[in-house]
């Protein structure tokens, strides 16, 4: 089922170096978090670029900005203050994913209800920021400004909420995790249980090894997609480190016959997330 199926993407901190300004950079970010939120992509890990000079600026613009178009729009001013990343974020369209709840009536809170907040602290009582107009009575252990899915346990007057687990949120869509990595090397020594693709113009048409993939996908419910540089593909990176390339079952070019001398990356994400949702499906 795909409701159960993890899946997550890599993608370099150099990815956002073929754009020139911030506003083109914002963009590129915005399409990179589109795409991950219509196939419901769990975890986007960015590994630094060890072949590319140190870009940090880009490196804090692209979390910075995947971060906050994850984050409820009625928790964004309360979680990112003003920020130098976010001076293009106005122009973004909004994900609209089912996390992403729209400011509602408290008396139409329902026991077992489902929304994103943000702990806050009144008086030495937990209290959480729902995108409510009262703010809710959080029951159980907290940190003062943690995002935390939580689980309204009463009703109006007396709202109060718990701190939601996995059940509570299985078979929906509830966005992505943010993770930093120091390469891709440690990235792939540090996955278990988990099918690898490679993603790379050097590789394997996917119709050749369609029935292959097919078949592995069927014993697995996680899998790791992971893309190049728009300097520089996995294998070329994977050989500069030394690292054999061809450990992993699956290096896969989903681009054969491209019409164009190169695939952007922004573009080769969408492209290969809809074939791999495609996949899963089956």
């Amino acid at each position: 089922m795909i409701e159960s199926f993890n899946l997550a993407i890599a993608i370099p901190d150099s990815a956002l170096s073929d754009e020139m300004t911030k506003r083109d950079k914002t963009i590129k970010v915005s399409q990179f978090a589109r795409a991950c939120s219509i196939f419901r992509v769990n975890q986007i890990y960015i590994y630094h670029d060890d072949t590319s000079p140190p870009r940090s600026n880009d490196y804090h613009l692209l979390k910075t900005l995947l971060c906050y178009l994850d984050t409820p729009q009625y928790l964004r001013k309360q979680l990112f203050p003003h920020m130098k990343e976010l001076e293009f974020a106005g122009i973004l369209h909004p994900l609209k994913s089912p996390h992403h709840k729209q400011r509602q009536d408290a008396k139409d809170i329902k026991i077992g209800d489902i929304r994103v907040g943000v702990i806050v602290d009144i008086k030495g009582s937990l209290y959480v920021n729902a995108g409510l107009e009262p703010l809710v009575k959080f029951i159980g252990p907290g940190v003062v400004g943690q995002k935390v899915n939580i689980k309204f346990t009463s009703i109006y007057p007396i709202l109060q909420a718990t701190e939601a687990d996995e059940k509570d949120i299985k078979g929906i869509y509830w966005g992505y995790k943010v993770n930093a990595v120091p390469s891709l090397l440690t990235l792939l020594k540090r996955i278990n249980n988990s099918e690898i693709v490679i993603t790379s113009r050097k590789g394997s048409c996917l119709s050749s090894i369609e029935p292959k993939f097919v078949e592995r996908m069927k014993s697995t419910q996680r899998l790791l997609v992971i893309f190049g540089s728009p300097q520089r593909g996995i294998p070329e990176m994977l050989t500069r480190t030394g690292y054999d390339k061809d450990k992993y079952g699956f290096m896969i070019n989903m681009f054969p016959f491209q019409g164009t001398a190169t695939v952007r990356l922004e573009e080769a994400m969408l492209g290969t997330l809809a074939i791999v949702n495609h996949i899963v499906n089956r």
